[in-house]
């Protein structure tokens, strides 16, 4: 083998940089490669071509929150499966999990069949969010939708600056979105709120944060407390939901969280709804923490 450069024959093996384009995006990859020793011309073999295009589609892939070849792989082994067999689980052609466990690039649609047939997490997180997008929008869910990535991240912003258990936790999600209802007639999450024992509370806030915590966004440190893996995205949010989101902490800050759990407890909202209904997010109007807060 020859230098197409130089002519020389003595080649060794480093890591290279490389700038492919997928799709019309420029991406960068390093991967080993033969170089001429003489004047570090790069050569590739087949081998080294075969792992430079799969490089690349993993960049790609990553680049666009798409499964890499070896997520798609560590999918069909952890479920024991032969590429066909994985191929009929999905209802795919063997062509397809052949491809996509080397260097093609599944599409959006293709990517979220596998994540809801194999991470059970995403099964579960998908199906949350169907079950509340059923529901219109009215009193109950403050006006607008349920948004699960806009609940998943207060979630995450509450663990993150409190460090809370999951019953103070409740009591701050009930806050920001009826505070942020009372003063932009929405909530911030769309979020329907149950009276329980222990206060207000989101529906369904059990299941969710379990999911966050099979996602790996929260770690589950006992019963009660979690801990985050996953900080909160503020770009997802906008200037006046950050501002409730911080109003909020600074009462938890001022206040405590033994305080807040009780006025939780003396709010008209969670006073005067019947046990197993849903709360009206017309109380806002008279959010009693409000009033404690001008007090000081």
């Amino acid at each position: 083998m020859k230098c197409l450069k130089c002519n020389k024959t003595q080649f060794i093996e480093k890591k290279i940089r490389f700038t492919p384009e997928i799709k019309g995006e420029t991406l960068e990859v390093i991967v080993p490669c033969t170089v001429c020793e003489n004047c570090q011309t790069p050569l590739m073999n087949t081998e080294q071509m075969s792992v430079l295009r799969r490089a690349s589609a993993d960049k790609y892939k990553e680049n666009h929150n798409l499964l890499t070849s070896s997520q798609i792989i560590a999918y069909r082994e952890e479920l024991g499966m032969s590429q066909s067999a994985f191929a009929r689980y999905l209802g795919a052609g063997e062509a397809s999990i052949k491809r996509w466990e080397t260097y093609y690039i599944q599409d959006a649609s293709q990517d979220e069949l596998i994540r809801l047939k194999c991470d059970e997490a995403a099964a579960e997180m998908n199906f949350l969010s169907v079950h509340w997008k059923r529901d219109e929008p009215g009193i109950y869910s403050g006006n607008i939708k349920f948004n699960l990535q806009l609940f998943k991240n207060v979630a995450l912003f509450l663990v993150e600056h409190t460090k809370e258990s999951i019953l103070y936790l409740n009591k701050l999600h009930f806050y920001i979105d009826f505070y942020h209802f009372k003063k932009y007639g929405v909530s911030l999450t769309g979020a329907r709120y149950i009276p329980l024992k222990l206060g207000p509370c989101p529906d369904q806030y059990s299941p969710i944060y379990e999911a966050l915590v099979k996602a790996g966004c929260l770690k589950k440190i006992n019963n009660h407390k979690y801990e985050v893996l996953i900080p909160s995205d503020p770009t997802l949010f906008e200037d006046r939901e950050k501002e409730t989101l911080e109003f909020i902490l600074k009462l938890y800050q001022t206040f405590g969280p033994q305080k807040i759990l009780k006025t939780s407890h003396e709010e008209e909202a969670y006073k005067k709804t019947e046990e197993g209904s849903f709360i009206s997010y017309e109380s806002a109007r008279n959010l009693r923490i409000l009033k404690e807060s001008q007090a000081l």
